[in-house]
């Protein structure tokens, strides 16, 4: 059984993964990315479902079947505590399985995590505005998500929504982004608005795109 203690860490791990949900089940927890089935928390260990990335990632890693999950392989994942390390395992097994046909990101998700603090959600929802206005107006989307008073039309975005620069860039700068704006301060509506900084971080990933 996995504690619920435990469930609640690895949360806090992935505060800065993007749309990183658990799903309790039996005395454990299914790990989803936006609603997709990548792993499984079962005894406070972390169990990611083998792709061949993550097996090239983690050379020599043994896949297991620990509960009878029927039609999957798992692979254990040492050292959760290594937030790029697991980044990267995750980004992994969701890029295998679902990247080509199912979400870049689910707005939606943020406003239900959120759902009981009303200020939160006025928050994000302006942060997503600027957001998503940057990434249209540099092409990143290829149809504008806002109507003509700024409201979000589209709270769930696939990869078929972005141009091929935007699918260079969106994930990388989204997250950058997440992170930047996380903060409840007399600042956050000033980084909620900071289009510069946004500039900054779409300018940074575009060179080191180019490397």
């Amino acid at each position: 059984m996995t504690t619920k203690k435990f469930a609640k860490q690895f949360e806090q791990l992935c505060r800065t993964i993007i749309n990183i949900s658990l799903e309790p089940i039996f005395g454990e927890y299914i790990v989803t990315q936006n609603g997709k089935r990548i792993g499984v928390l079962y005894e406070n260990r972390l169990y990611l479902l083998s792709t061949e990335n993550l097996k090239k990632m983690l050379d020599g890693a043994v896949e297991e079947n620990p509960f009878g999950w029927a039609y999957y392989r798992l692979i254990l994942i040492e050292d959760i505590e290594d937030i790029e390390f697991l980044k990267k395992a995750i980004a992994h097994v969701y890029h295998d399985l679902y990247y080509h046909t199912q979400f870049v990101t689910d707005i939606s998700y943020l406003f239900k995590a959120n759902r009981a603090y009303p200020e939160s959600i006025v928050k994000i929802y302006n942060l997503h505005i600027t957001f998503l206005r940057f990434c249209y107006e540099n092409k990143l989307l290829k149809l504008n998500p806002l109507d003509k008073q700024d409201r979000i039309l589209h709270l769930n975005f696939e990869n078929n929504d972005l141009t091929e620069m935007g699918a260079e860039v969106f994930h990388e700068l989204y997250r950058k982004w997440l992170v930047y704006t996380d903060k409840n301060d007399e600042k956050s509506e000033e980084r909620n608005n900071n289009v510069k900084m946004l500039e900054k971080y779409y300018s940074k990933i575009c060179k080191e795109k180019e490397h």
